[in-house]
C-alpha cells in the first residue's frame, strides 16, 4: 500500500506539472504587443449565427478572395432618447451580398445586408515576407432605434495572420476588437485573400485558439495515462514483493 500511495503522489505531481506547463504556454502565446482575438462571452442575444460563403472575383471572373464564416456584429449607439444601446446582430448569409477588389498587395471584401449594414474587410500582403493579415475593418449601419447612421473603422489592425498560398482557419469563436463601440464575433472562419488556385482553399494555417482546444485534451489524457501506468507498476511491484516475502517465511 505504501508503494501505491507513493505512486499516486508522484502521478499527481506529474499531472500538476503538465497542467502548469500548459497554462504557462497558453499565457505566453497571447502576450503580444497587439491584442489577439479573444473568446466572446456567453451569448445573451441572437445565438450563434449561420455560416456564409463569400467570394470576390477579379476582372476575368477568377476567384481572388474566398471567405467562409459566421459573423456577429456588436455595436454601441445612441437611440432617439440619447440613451446608449448595446446591440448584437447576426449577419444573415441569405440576405447578404459580397463584393470587393483584389490587387497584388491589397484585397477587400465588402458584405452588404440589405440597406441596413455594410461591413468591409481589408487584407494587406507583405511581398517581402509573403505574409498577410487583416489590417482594416469598417462598418456602416442603419438599424432600428438608431438616432443617426452608425459608422466606425480601424486601419491599424493585425488579425487573421497567414502566409501567401495558405488559408487561415479558426473554427473557434473569437472576437475582433475594432473600436470602443464596435467589434465582431466570428465563428467557423476560413479565409484566403491572396493566391488562390481556382475556387479551392490552400493548405490550412490554424489559429492559436483551435490549437489550444486540441492540445488541452491531449495533455490531460497523457497525464492521466502516466498516472495509471505508475499506479499499475506500483501495484505489480508491491504484489511481487509480498509474494517473495511469503516464500521466505
Amino acid at each position: 500500500m505504501a508503494q501505491i500511495g507513493t505512486a499516486l503522489c508522484v502521478g499527481l505531481s506529474l499531472y500538476l506539472i503538465f497542467a502548469t506547463i500548459l497554462h504557462q504556454g497558453s499565457a505566453d502565446s497571447v502576450s503580444t504587443p497587439v491584442p489577439p482575438p479573444t473568446t466572446p462571452p456567453p451569448h445573451k442575444g441572437p445565438g450563434i449565427p449561420p455560416q456564409g460563403e463569400y467570394r470576390v472575383k477579379n476582372e476575368n471572373g477568377t476567384v481572388c478572395l474566398k471567405a467562409n464564416m459566421a459573423v456577429q456584429i456588436n455595436i454601441s449607439f445612441s437611440d432617439a432618447q440619447n440613451l446608449t444601446v448595446r446591440n448584437v446582430v447576426n449577419l444573415k448569409p441569405n440576405e447578404t451580398t459580397s463584393s470587393g477588389t483584389c490587387d497584388k498587395e491589397r484585397a477587400t471584401l465588402t458584405l452588404q445586408s440589405g440597406l441596413k449594414t455594410e461591413l468591409t474587410f481589408v487584407f494587406s500582403l507583405n511581398t517581402t515576407s509573403n505574409k498577410y493579415h487583416l489590417n482594416g475593418l469598417s462598418i456602416l449601419a442603419i438599424w432600428p432605434d438608431m438616432k443617426e447612421r452608425f459608422s466606425a473603422h480601424n486601419d491599424s489592425l493585425d488579425y487573421l495572420r497567414g502566409s501567401l498560398g495558405f488559408s487561415y482557419m479558426c473554427q473557434s469563436a473569437q472576437t475582433l476588437e475594432v473600436s470602443p463601440d464596435f467589434s465582431l464575433n466570428t465563428y467557423l472562419l476560413h479565409v484566403q485573400p491572396f493566391d488562390l488556385t481556382g475556387d479551392a482553399f490552400g493548405s490550412v494555417l490554424e489559429c492559436l485558439l483551435d490549437e489550444d482546444n486540441l492540445i488541452i485534451p491531449i495533455v490531460v489524457g497523457a497525464a492521466l495515462a502516466v498516472l495509471v501506468l505508475i499506479v499499475l507498476l506500483a501495484y505489480l511491484i508491491g504484489k511481487k514483493r509480498s509474494h517473495a516475502g511469503y516464500q521466505t517465511i
